[in-house]
């Protein structure tokens, strides 16, 4: 319908103030002679659209020009990045989200409308990993704020052994990963945003080096993750009724594993590592070898017992 192309070619014009005819003709899928008419009945319908000629020429709005939809705070820009209900919520952008949903439900009419609530009906997306739930974030809008302000953070931080510590970082970016939320620094270093027990935002400005990429950033770290060396070889023997969990559950440590008998070789980085996955499998699996993570895992399954003793 040509009202449904002429509101889109609004929204395109709104998006890309320069936009060339030809790249408008793609994107709507029409020829450049029929942008041009629908520049013309944009125009005569009050909307201030018009053409420049040259090199550097192109359709234009007026710059002071703003529909209903580019009415949009940037709270509600925000929640739009971010796209998922859950994650949106936890950093405080909820309810931007769902007011920004109804401000495009609102410019789009009755068929986004549908297309919307037929998408919500048919498809959930579910950020979680299975058999764990999302992990308590209380100051994940604090956090988000501070990166936002271009401030440096005072972080009471506990690590991955316990200990805690004081950090001072100047944040570069967050990333939500299978439902667990990180904070890049400039380091750039990777902070578990649940391990974070207290934050003071500083008035100090957190300046990010030159040319920095988050993108890149958190590829270099999570690769730094994923493909760490696993040397430390460990065998273990799952529960007849259990093999088929255990080995989906440990995929990414299998190392020579013929998939068929109860005797299942893993590989991990080191005794705290295989101690740390195992123990969460309880009876289901009993370590073989080496004899390093079997004295591990009966500590600290006494350690377990000696807790709820």
């Amino acid at each position: 319908m040509r009202a449904d192309r002429l509101l889109s070619l609004v929204l395109l014009l709104q998006a890309r103030p320069d936009a060339a005819a030809p790249e408008l003709a793609d994107r709507l899928g029409v020829s450049v002679r029929t942008v041009l008419r629908d520049v013309e009945a944009l125009s005569a319908a009050g909307i201030p659209v018009y053409t420049e000629r040259g090199r550097f020429g192109g359709i234009r709005l007026l710059d002071t020009y703003r529909s209903g939809l580019a009415n949009l705070s940037r709270a509600e820009g925000a929640g739009l990045a971010v796209g998922q209900s859950r994650l949106a919520g936890e950093l405080g952008l909820g309810d931007a989200l769902d007011s920004a949903i109804e401000k495009i439900i609102g410019a789009g009419g009755q068929a986004l409308r549908g297309g919307i609530t037929q998408g919500r009906r048919h498809v959930i997306v579910d950020v979680d990993p299975w058999m764990r739930a999302g992990e308590a974030v209380p100051l994940l809008p604090l956090i988000h704020d501070g990166l936002l302000r271009g401030r440096r953070l005072d972080l009471d931080y506990q690590g991955s052994d316990g200990r805690r510590e004081r950090r001072t970082v100047s944040p570069a970016g967050l990333v939500a990963k299978a439902g667990t939320w990180y904070l890049v620094t400039t380091e750039p270093a990777l902070v578990r945003v649940s391990r974070v027990h207290a934050c003071t935002v500083l008035p100090h400005p957190a300046e990010l080096p030159a040319g920095f990429d988050l993108e890149a950033a958190w590829a270099r770290l999570r690769d730094r993750v994923e493909v760490r060396p696993r040397d430390l070889p460990v065998v273990v023997t799952a529960a007849p009724d259990a093999v088929a969990m255990v080995r989906r559950l440990l995929a990414r440590h299998l190392h020579d594993d013929d998939g068929t008998s109860t005797t299942v070789r893993l590989t991990f980085a080191a005794v705290p590592h295989a101690v740390g996955v195992l123990l969460g499998l309880g009876t289901r699996v009993e370590v073989t070898s080496p004899a390093e993570v079997r004295t591990a895992m009966r500590a600290a399954a006494l350690a377990v017992a000696e807790l709820y003793r």
